[in-house]
């Protein structure tokens, strides 16, 4: 049993960078392993979330940690029993207390150290290092070749950990500056390579992770004991199905990036061999009762049918409703769905529904405006409310009126939200006006609402605006969008451009009928006086000149 414990929240407290391995393993091993190389694919699968994360992994002798991996077979004691060779692999707990952060492998399983080659066996390496994902908080991913992906898929032994869960680790446990300064080359900006060099000298504290290794396997039973009863204190929400267990293999895989669930729920993941699905459906509603904990009763499914989804929104035929960069990639909204784009594309299994990845009341069938403040937080508009998450985590006390920002009353909705890069402000859009937003008090500032009128040639009732990180500013209308010019304050071309190619990477050809222009058309009157011409395009010039000061230092 492997049993690991955080001892300390990241702080600014100074603790020296460096790793802890196993040294070695006491006594007996599941199904006759070498004791050694258990305990190096073991090591090898915690070193890899390591290497990618402020995470440092110690043993220790102790049952008091936050990670407990056993070798079972059968029932054995947690309410979900192994099934024998096939099928269901490991399943891992979320953190939290009791069982939380425990990762389970089925003992009768063949398990394959490194080099050794089996077509029936299992890399102990692949699954450790997909459990230890979700021991440290982790969901299942949509991207295929991710480590959490939901199906087992086997690892190389250099096998270095996939964008996608790199994201999300450090995303929770932020980046391991060491390891990453390789990232910075010649070609990166002089403002990356000072701030790399800044990071890597300043002492970072690191989040500590206690390891034990069990000497024991537990023996199967043969008749399940009857269900414990148990006290529990909780809230009285009640939470989706999908968020009130670590996250499972699901209908479809398209869950998103890796996440931190919202509530540390007390039931395992299950990765089962493919083709074979193992999911459970059930609701909690918390209280503070004293319940006999039942286990649920599991369906299989032998072939993966996604379900029908006739409101799917047609990427290269549609308008968005907000759009906002989070942790570097765009997320694009639309209905009950959002695209993820990163760096070569959009992410395989998108759309998904935004609730997949934001735990959104049920319910909700769009969303307004959404960005990322510059603490990180993430902050959904919805109708009058707001909602603010940490990570993918409401934050308690959510969600609030509009008001709360000093927003009025009578404002129904907020159609664009953006952190301006050309001054580091936070605007709200709406209709015809817009509000600045100071983020350290939490309330839109003196002087605000203004008119639309100042951010020239983009007109009313905007779909969204963002900013991309090439630090252009971009308002979407329709099924077209324009660039903005900063410095002019006025868009950089009268006409829209095509959202779906430039954004989806759609045809070009396609028709639409809602690209318009805000702007006035240009005059074919030409002045017959060469002389009064030129003496109009220097006034022109001049009063360009002024305006641009006026409307830089007003907005």
């Amino acid at each position: 049993m492997l049993v690991l414990r955080v001892t300390g929240s990241i702080d600014r407290s100074l603790i020296q960078e460096y790793f802890h391995r196993f040294c070695s393993l006491r006594s007996e091993q599941p199904s006759g392993l070498d004791t050694g190389g258990v305990r190096l694919e073991l090591s090898k699968a915690l070193d890899l979330w390591a290497r990618n994360s402020k995470l440092t992994f110690q043993e220790i002798n102790s049952d008091h940690a936050d990670i407990l991996v056993y070798f079972h077979r059968g029932y054995h004691g947690d309410g979900y029993p192994f099934d024998g060779r096939g099928q269901i692999l490991a399943h891992a707990f979320f953190p939290g207390k009791d069982r939380g952060g425990d990762a389970h492998f089925d003992e009768e399983e063949i398990w394959l150290l490194e080099d050794e080659s089996n077509e029936e066996g299992t890399s102990l390496f692949a699954v450790a290092a997909h459990e230890f994902g979700h021991s440290l908080g982790l969901a299942h991913s949509s991207v295929q070749g991710a480590l959490m992906y939901p199906w087992y898929q086997g690892l190389s032994p250099n096998y270095e950990l996939p964008e996608d869960d790199r994201h999300g680790i450090q995303q929770m446990y932020a980046c391991n500056v060491r390891h990453n300064a390789w990232r910075v080359g010649r070609q990166s900006s002089l403002l990356e390579k000072l701030f790399a060099l800044y990071s890597a000298t300043r002492v970072r504290a690191r989040r500590i992770i206690l390891v034990k290794i069990m000497d024991h396997i537990n023996s199967p039973v043969s008749k399940q004991p009857t269900p414990p009863t148990t006290t529990t204190t909780t809230s009285t929400t009640t939470y989706r199905p999908w968020r009130t267990r670590p996250t499972r293999p699901n209908h479809y895989p398209d869950d998103g990036r890796p996440r931190q669930p919202g509530r540390y729920p007390q039931k395992p993941d299950y990765w089962p061999h493919k083709p074979h699905r193992h999911h459970t459906t059930w609701s909690t509603t918390t209280t503070t009762t004293t319940t006999t904990t039942m286990r649920p009763t599991p369906r299989f499914r032998h072939r993966w049918t996604p379900p029908q989804r006739d409101d799917v929104p047609d990427k290269c035929d549609t308008s968005y409703d907000a759009i906002s960069i989070i942790r570097r990639e765009v997320f694009i909204f639309k209905g009950r769905y959002l695209w993820r784009i990163g760096d070569h594309g959009i992410y395989e299994g998108y759309p998904a529904e935004i609730t997949r990845l934001f735990n959104l009341p049920s319910g909700i069938d769009h969303v307004d405006a959404v960005y990322e403040r510059p603490d990180k937080k993430i902050v959904f508009f919805i109708g009058r409310e707001y909602y603010v998450f940490n990570a993918n985590n409401l934050e308690p006390g959510y969600p609030k009126p509009l008001t709360y920002l000093g927003l009025p009353a009578s404002l129904k909705k907020i159609d664009g939200a953006m952190v301006w890069g050309h001054n580091g402000r936070t605007y709200f859009f709406s209709g015809s006006m817009y509000w600045r937003f100071d983020e350290s008090v939490n309330y839109v500032e003196l002087d605000y609402p203004r008119d639309m009128s100042m951010f020239a040639g983009v007109g009313n009732d905007i779909d969204a605006v963002f900013q991309w990180k090439n630090g252009k500013t971009y308002f979407f209308k329709g099924k077209g969008f324009w660039e903005f010019d900063d410095l002019r304050m006025r868009v950089a071309h009268e006409k829209q451009k095509l959202s779906a190619p430039v954004w989806m990477g759609c045809s070009p050809e396609v028709e639409t009928n809602d690209i318009e222009t805000n702007l006035p058309r240009k005059s074919s009157i030409v002045s017959a006086s060469a002389t009064v011409a030129i003496g109009k395009i220097t006034l022109i010039f001049a009063m360009i000149a002024a305006s641009l000061v006026m409307r830089i230092i007003y907005v």
